[in-house]
């Protein structure tokens, strides 16, 4: 299928070979360290990250690379590549622009399978108000304005997605996994319809949050992929995990390739004004 039609009738692409071997045998090294790095100081926090928790938000920050800025760049520019933008300018009909970087681990001790979700239940957590306001956050051809990008970077089928359910309500029975009974159902494997995405290393799945979609996270099944999350330039979303001051920081982005620091200037346009002023979190597009 094509892919823009893919994206506004199921919510999610795959895109195969993302990166390259090259690219990923230089990523994961760096991977494995700044996760190390969490476990003693998660910058943003101020303190350890949980030994099993399966995401590191804001794997750019410079706390991480405070003895290497080259590593620093080879994140950035990973992250700014045109595999990694040329799908998602398709989907969105205009140039992407940047939210965040975040890594997904697989747990050292406890597994699980994650819980079945839109990402709208976490703006809105009352299932009344998050129904009220679910169309509003729906492009008229369910294009969708904001995007999911997980790269895989060893081989995993730990994204699970209910295609083209970006575009409508839950139906009874998914309600029943994912918000009935206090929620006490949302790692059910049951979801009717849900897709289990297989990736290769450098393969990547780029999907709209607003679908139902959860991962999975098992001791004995190595996890390790590379996230960008992106909105179309038209669409920015104020929230914390745009909140990274430290793109004003001097040299913050030395090494990265000329033609890829347009891709994060742009993002310095939108929010520094925010940054500097030091306003409070707001969770609005603008």
């Amino acid at each position: 299928m094509d892919p823009v039609r893919q994206w506004r009738e199921q919510g999610y692409v795959v895109v195969r070979k993302v990166f390259d071997a090259e690219r990923i045998a230089r990523l994961l090294p760096i991977v494995e360290d700044v996760w190390r790095r969490s476990q003693v100081r998660e910058p943003t926090a101020g303190v350890p990250s949980p030994p099993d928790a399966p995401v590191l938000f804001h794997c750019n920050h410079p706390e991480y690379f405070a003895d290497d800025r080259s590593r620093l760049a080879e994140v950035l520019s990973a992250g700014s590549a045109e595999r990694v933008l040329d799908v998602p300018r398709r989907l969105f009909g205009e140039e992407p622009l940047f939210r965040s970087f975040s890594l997904w681990f697989s747990p050292e001790r406890v597994s699980t399978d994650g819980h079945w979700h839109r990402d709208t239940q976490f703006l809105f957590p009352q299932e009344a108000e998050e129904r009220a306001r679910f169309p509003g956050f729906i492009d008229s051809d369910f294009g969708g304005s904001s995007a999911q990008f997980q790269i895989a970077l060893v081989a995993s089928d730990d994204v699970e997605y209910v295609p083209g359910s970006h575009g409508r309500w839950d139906t009874p029975a998914e309600n029943a996994i994912r918000r009935a009974d206090g929620a006490k159902h949302w790692r059910s494997n049951a979801m009717p319809g849900a897709v289990r995405v297989a990736l290769e290393a450098g393969d990547g799945v780029i999907f709209n949050p607003m679908g139902l979609h959860r991962g999975r996270y098992h001791v004995d099944k190595l996890r390790r992929t590379f996230m960008a999350t992106l909105t179309k330039t038209s669409a920015p979303l104020q929230d914390h995990f745009v909140r990274q001051p430290w793109f004003l920081d001097p040299g913050y982005l030395d090494g990265v390739p000329p033609a890829q620091r347009a891709f994060y200037e742009r993002f310095i346009v939108h929010f520094g004004d925010w940054w500097r002023a030091g306003s409070p979190l707001e969770s609005k597009a603008g």
